[in-house]
C-alpha cells in the first residue's frame, strides 16, 4: 500500500503535519499535485514539491477520541466536545462504534467526520497500515 490523493485530500484544509522519518523534519501539508505519475505535495509556495513517499502524515488514532487532546492551544476530550455541540445526533453511540466497526464511516454523520479530519484523526487506518505516524509517538 502507498499513500494516495484520496487519503490526504480531506486533511488539506486543516494543516495536517507531515514527517520525514529519517531526519524527523516536520512540515505542514499545503497542497497536493501529481507530476509524472507521482503524488507530490507542497510545503510552501517556494518549494516546488516533494514526492509523498518521503513523508508520512502525523495523525491521531481513533482511540484518542476518549482522551484529552490539544488542538490550536485548546485542550478537550473530542467525544465530549462533539456531544455538547451536537446533542441531537447520538454521537456517543457513533463514536463508540468507530472503534469496533471497520465500516463505520458509512454510518456516521458528516459533521462528525469533518471534525475528525480537522482534528487529524486517522479516518482511513493509515497508522495501522504504516502510512502515517501516531501523534502520540512524536516527541
Amino acid at each position: 500500500m502507498k499513500l494516495e490523493l484520496r487519503d490526504l485530500a480531506p486533511y488539506l484544509p486543516y494543516g495536517v503535519k507531515m514527517i520525514f522519518e529519517k531526519s524527523g523534519d516536520i512540515r505542514v501539508l499545503n497542497g497536493l499535485f501529481i507530476e509524472l505519475g507521482e503524488l507530490r505535495f507542497h510545503f510552501n509556495v517556494i518549494n516546488r514539491g516533494q514526492t509523498i513517499w518521503n513523508y508520512k502524515p502525523i495523525l491521531r488514532p481513533l482511540s484518542d477520541l476518549n482522551k484529552e487532546i490539544e488542538v490550536n492551544g485548546q485542550k478537550f476530550i473530542a467525544i465530549n466536545w462533539l456531544e455538547n455541540q451536537y446533542p441531537n445526533l447520538d454521537l456517543h453511540y457513533q463514536c463508540e462504534s468507530l472503534l469496533d466497526n471497520k465500516r463505520w464511516i458509512n454510518q456516521c454523520e458528516y459533521l462528525l467526520i469533518q471534525h475528525l479530519f480537522e482534528w487529524h484523526f486517522d479516518i482511513f487506518n493509515l497508522i495501522e497500515n504504516n502510512l502515517a505516524i501516531d501523534i502520540n509517538t512524536i516527541k
